[in-house]
């Protein structure tokens, strides 16, 4: 029977510290103990050598980062996961350039506490083999992000190709954009390319492919964003299985930081394949009924296939300068708190059109600029200052059902 790992809580409120105590418990993980930040931290993880440290950020956070790096010098092989009640963005940074593996808000769920958990120790124990030499086969994978609307027409796609832009150049990351749509891809016209080669071609030769010559498979867009393109030929999709569409992104993985797939707006077994593959999914609503209404049921049957609710962030695109549905609205019909806004802006959509992404062409524009931070969030990375997007980085809570509300449109 594999040993329950042994959870040591930091954080200088004791408050708080009781609270996570409580998820600890909820979450039947073994109880290593508590202590605020500084000596009193450290003295008691060189005692105890718990498996994961969670580590409370306070205000200001520099006592918390001190302590992060303290508590790694004496436990190098430690994770610790940080958490706050907070939702700002540089304080996720600060924390994970400290030295954190993972971040929480407070008050959270006992799953997602429980998710985190077995993310670190999967990443760590992958480390040990691989420096053991016990994993000579499996090398170190990217971060896979699925983009994924429960509806055509949400900006799924804008969100990627602009998204997968911002990462590559603004941030300098080295990120592969891979159209998994299956019905109509569009990411290759949306970034004014003419692709001679398709995720068909990479499938037939997949037996060939490594991350040594992945690249040859690749377009590059001259922002220095790798793309896969979808074929030009809608049923030539027929030929491709959900296991050999897998094959392609664990290779692209081994290869790339960042792997973002355009998935369709439906869940098909190729749709479903590429969730099982995310390490997380931008779910992405509009306010029109039918896309909340499409992403309600959508979020219904992940849960129905017992679907890790822990990796879905839902982000809310505003698809129209008159918009008057209110966003807790939403969040009260979807009982999950919007992870990011994306502001309407008319320089997305003409961009989306003309093949000429906004955060290139105006990356100062409101929707252009939350795209920036998105990726900014989502790496730790440094980007241009700008506003922040409303309710940014913010992580689910599961809300209790309510009753059925109606969603305000104009025009009935």
């Amino acid at each position: 029977m594999a040993r329950v790992p042994e959870v040591l809580i930091v954080d200088q409120d004791p408050a708080a510290r009781f609270e996570v105590k409580q998820l600890v418990r909820g979450a039947q993980l073994g109880f290593a103990g508590e202590a605020g930040l500084g000596t009193e931290a450290v003295s008691l993880a060189s005692e105890a050598k718990p498996d994961v440290i969670i580590c409370g950020m306070s205000r200001p956070p520099a006592r918390s980062l001190q302590t992060i790096e303290a508590l790694l010098d004496v436990l190098p092989e430690t994770p610790i996961i940080a958490y706050a009640r907070e939702e700002e963005v540089d304080v996720v940074r600060q924390a994970m350039l400290a030295g954190a593996r993972d971040f929480f808000q407070i008050p959270a769920e006992v799953e997602r506490l429980v998710d985190s958990i077995r993310s670190v120790l999967e990443s760590e124990e992958r480390k040990r083999l691989r420096l053991s030499g016990q994993s000579k086969g499996i090398g170190p994978k990217g971060l896979v992000i699925a983009i994924f609307g429960a509806k055509g027409g949400v900006g799924k796609t804008t969100i990627a190709t602009n998204l997968g832009l911002a990462l590559a150049g603004n941030l300098g990351q080295s990120v592969v954009l891979v159209d998994g749509d299956n019905s109509f891809g569009d990411v290759a016209a949306m970034l004014d390319m003419r692709p001679d080669r398709s995720v068909v071609d990479f499938i037939r030769d997949t037996d060939k492919i490594d991350r040594t010559n992945v690249t040859e498979y690749l377009m590059r867009h001259p922002s220095g964003l790798w793309v896969l393109p979808a074929p030009r030929e809608s049923l030539m999709w027929r030929s491709v299985s959900p296991d050999a569409f897998r094959k392609v992104l664990n290779i692209v993985a081994r290869r790339f930081d960042i792997v973002l797939v355009d998935s369709a707006a439906m869940l098909s077994d190729l749709a479903l394949a590429i969730l099982d593959e995310a390490n997380m999914v931008l779910w992405v609503t509009s306010t029109d009924f039918s896309s909340i209404n499409n992403s309600l049921l959508g979020l219904e049957a992940l849960q129905q296939i017992s679907y890790p609710e822990a990796r879905i962030r839902l982000v809310l695109n505003v698809t129209s300068p008159d918009d008057g549905v209110r966003p807790a609205k939403i969040e009260t019909v979807l009982k999950r708190d919007f992870f990011w806004s994306i502001p309407y802006d008319r320089d997305i959509r003409i961009g989306a059109q003309v093949g000429n992404a906004a955060v290139i062409a105006s990356p100062g524009g409101n929707g252009a600029r939350t795209l920036i931070q998105l990726a900014q969030a989502l790496t730790g990375g440094s980007a241009p200052a700008a506003p922040r997007p409303t309710r940014s980085f913010r992580f689910f809570k599961r809300r209790e059902p309510a009753p059925e509300p109606v969603v305000e449109q104009e025009g009935g």
